[in-house]
């Protein structure tokens, strides 16, 4: 029962009016709350993982490369830089690692599970089939880079002009461990210098994609950053984007 106060009126008489609500009008509301808050929760939690990752991401692209651009100084021009040693933690070491605050761990290729956006099981990664090294930096993202013998791959994987990194940014050994949500492709090449990938491999000279072409292909090796891609690509996306995650963006 609700209570009632009484309010004299200058003049005039009494009347009663209700301060309080019944237990039927708190329970609806609160009921109305619980929906809006389910409804909007998740989505401002996506929101912040969006944008979380996005901002990590160019954060870690601005550390290699002004890394890269000090071991310029002192080494010459990445045009000029010996990328020869298949093992390219032997090349990351020489030429990044001094540049860097990281400490370093190597890691057996079973030990590394990748996946694609949709979730499947990343099979064909060259990075790791023989072997890792995981570089982690001071805030955490880790830096994964061959460290066995990779054959069969194009310049952009491994091959004398240049070498490929995976950017992990919460640790190979935490998931999701998924291309486009949390693992990300970077190359140095001694064409392009440093850049999140965005060629298929063995691509030469100046290669371009529109956002179009990132998102959905055609690629020869389905880099593409979409749910039926394996999604190499994402990391230039986003940066194309101007280092947001859009609304088509396969999260």
């Amino acid at each position: 029962m609700k209570n009632k106060t009484m309010i004299r009126i200058s003049g005039g008489g009494n009347f009663f009016c209700s301060l309080a609500f019944t237990l039927a009008e708190t329970l609806i509301t609160l009921g109305v709350i619980g929906v809006v808050a389910a409804i909007t929760i998740p989505n401002l939690i996506a929101h912040y993982q969006k944008e979380s990752v996005a901002t990590q991401l160019k954060k870690t692209y601005s550390t290699i490369s002004q890394a890269v651009r000090m071991s310029e100084a002192e080494n010459g021009e990445v045009a000029g830089w010996d990328m020869a040693d298949e093992r390219k933690e032997v090349v990351f070491d020489t030429y990044l690692v001094p540049f860097l605050k990281c400490s370093k761990k190597e890691v057996k290729a079973q030990e590394i599970n990748y996946y694609n956006p949709n979730g499947q099981r990343e099979s064909g990664l060259a990075i790791v089939r023989g072997g890792a090294t995981a570089y982690t930096l001071l805030s955490g993202v880790q830096i994964v880079v061959n460290n066995g013998v990779v054959t069969g791959v194009g310049p952009n994987a491994g091959a004398g002009t240049g070498f490929a990194m995976i950017i992990d940014l919460n640790g190979y050994d935490t998931l999701p461990n998924r291309f486009g949500r949390d693992t990300f492709y970077m190359v140095i090449t001694t064409e392009k210098g440093t850049i999140l990938h965005f060629s298929d491999d063995g691509e030469m000279g100046t290669v371009q994609r529109t956002r179009k072409q990132l998102l959905n292909g055609p690629s020869r090796y389905n880099y593409q950053c979409n749910k039926n891609g394996r999604g190499m690509w994402c990391g230039a996306l986003i940066q194309k984007d101007g280092w947001k995650i859009s609304k088509d963006y396969p999260w």
